[in-house]
């Protein structure tokens, strides 16, 4: 059985390291899964979701961990990051051994961090794994070869609660699950409603070092809720009626998926990532990117929209969940990148 690794820049547990654990769990049956990760709350997850973790507080602590599995006879090892896919590359020259490595790139807002590294490790033999077509813009700008890109697009595993259909037409309630980081963009939010106070309920899930100031900007808006970290965030989704995403410059945005997945209409900038993951009209909503003016505008339009409309936006999300987004269909693509048998694709039945 291959032993696949997945390396950690991060112990947290935002999209990245959710991606990674929902990885390692649907290709555990099929493999030895590892997840090495620094010290953080990443830890806790992967044993709720039975998947191996193994620890580290530095560069040479994971080299010793590693170092051990890099006697297996087949593996694989998947990084995401420069800095871990080049300690890799040093340790398999000095153990003779030459696992496939894949580098997988979730991307972010910084350009230089996030993709203007990655093009050194295609020349040393790295296969480069971009978890949307806008990080592979992005890689394509900063000098990597399509040649070396594969897309495979994040997934949903676990089923979302999910709200009645709309029988009454307006919103009451709209759901902001985020950091609370400038790069996040929430005071686009913000400046909505300072506009237009009467808009509908605004409930923000998270925190981050700008929170204090926004919610100090926000004080006088009874309209706004700011509730911090949510554990299950499903509950504040099947509760709204609408879920706002304001960064424009997101690769992905897992939480968009889920709100699809919750029976929840999105609202989205129309540049970025998360303008990828929708199609404006039909699963979702757009307004223009970094405009506070204009997202109280489509606001206002949705409020108005009648209830069929609403069923429809939510029926086609779900139907692209099924589809684009399938578990099923992108753990297939993982497995194949990796060199696992024994995972059942959906796609080559139908096919």
């Amino acid at each position: 059985m291959k032993t696949l690794i997945y390396i950690l820049h991060s112990g947290q547990r935002y999209g990245t390291e959710r991606m990674a654990l929902a990885t390692l769990a649907q290709l555990k049956t099929c493999t030895q899964a590892v997840l090495f990760a620094p010290l953080g709350p990443v830890q806790q997850l992967a044993q709720e979701q039975g998947v191996l973790c193994l620890g580290f507080r530095n560069r040479l602590e994971l080299a010793r961990q590693l170092w051990r599995y890099l006697a297996q006879p087949e593996l694989c090892i998947c990084s995401t990051g420069v800095s871990q896919a080049l300690l890799v590359i040093l340790l398999t020259l000095m153990r003779g051994k030459w696992p496939d490595q894949i580098h997988i790139v979730h991307g972010g807002t910084n350009e230089r961090l996030s993709y203007g590294r990655k093009h050194w490790l295609q020349y040393l033999g790295v296969k480069l794994v971009a978890v949307s077509e806008f990080v592979k813009t992005r890689l394509l700008a900063h000098g990597c070869k399509s040649k070396h890109i594969t897309v495979i697009e994040n997934f949903l595993t676990t089923r979302q609660s999910h709200r009645p259909a709309f029988t009454l037409s307006g919103i009451a309630k709209i759901a902001m699950i985020t950091r609370i980081d400038p790069i996040k963009q929430v005071g686009v939010a913000i400046a909505a409603w300072r506009k237009y106070p009467n808009l509908p309920e605004l409930h923000i899930c998270g925190t981050g070092w700008q929170s204090d100031e926004l919610q100090t900007q926000s004080a006088h808006l009874t309209q706004v809720k700011w509730h911090g970290f949510v554990e299950y965030t499903s509950r504040v989704l099947i509760q709204s009626d609408l879920y706002i995403h304001t960064c424009d410059s997101e690769p992905f945005g897992l939480a968009i998926l889920e709100a699809m997945a919750a029976g929840v209409p999105v609202l989205v900038p129309d540049q970025g990532g998360a303008a990828d993951l929708v199609n404006n009209g039909v699963t979702g909503f757009y307004f223009r990117a970094g405009d506070s003016h204009d997202l109280a505008l489509q606001i206002q339009w949705i409020n108005q929209l009648p209830t069929s409309t609403l069923n429809a936006i939510v029926a086609n999300a779900s139907a692209q969940l099924a589809n684009r987004f399938s578990a099923t269909q992108r753990i297939a693509d993982y497995a194949r990148l990796c060199g696992i048998k024994g995972i059942h694709d959906e796609s080559a039945t139908l096919n």
